[in-house]
């Protein structure tokens, strides 16, 4: 079999197209920017699991980095199994979901929004009860995915990440539309992969 037979070379191939989608999509991330800068945030908690807590780690990074925010990861089973009343004052809660379905995250972040969190969901799909549960929905525009483990929209995750730090720090100077081409560039290299695929 070559590389180019598998499902899952069909949705990386997308990855070009999905990141010129968010790229062109800076509306989102602006309302996410203003509603963030609007309320007195002194800390962020993630939240995720699977493929989505990778990016939940590079999220983090950047906004200690970016904004000098302490950054800590939702224990979801705290609300989920134990019914854990948390105080979310300032805070602003990411829920990172790729289907925006999973019972856990829903409970937390409800949970976070009664404690008084802003919420902001980034899912890869819009009608999912986490995508309407957030204050702000950041959609990942990725398409359908099959194949396992996710790709485009894990791809997709990370780039709306950065994008929505850009947002709130304020930069434009970056569009990030060089991304796109890089892609397409990687993309045209994958048929040296092959002979490790036989």
């Amino acid at each position: 079999m070559k590389v180019r037979d598998f499902k899952m070379y069909s949705e990386i191939s997308e990855t070009p197209d999905v990141f010129s989608r968010l790229i062109n999509s800076e509306a989102q991330f602006e309302e996410a920017a203003e509603k963030i800068k609007a309320r007195n945030i002194s800390n962020v908690i993630i939240l995720a699991r699977g493929t989505s807590d990778n990016d939940g780690h590079y999220l983090k990074f950047l906004i200690e980095v970016k904004l000098g925010l302490p950054v800590g990861l939702a224990s979801p089973s705290s609300v989920s199994i134990y019914g854990a009343k948390v105080d979310f004052k300032n805070t602003l809660v990411i829920a990172l979901s790729q289907s925006g379905k999973s019972p856990d995250l829903l409970a937390f972040a409800s949970a976070s929004k009664e404690g008084g969190a802003l919420l902001i969901a980034m899912t890869n799909n819009s009608d999912s009860p986490l995508a309407k549960a957030g204050d702000i929905h950041i959609d990942l525009s990725a398409g359908p995915e099959i194949a396992v483990a996710a790709t485009k929209s894990y791809s997709a995750e990370l780039l709306a990440s950065l994008l929505l730090v850009d947002s709130w720090i304020g930069n434009k100077r970056e569009v990030r539309s060089h991304l796109v081409d890089s892609s397409k560039k990687c993309l045209s290299n994958i048929s040296n992969l092959d002979g490790f695929a036989n």
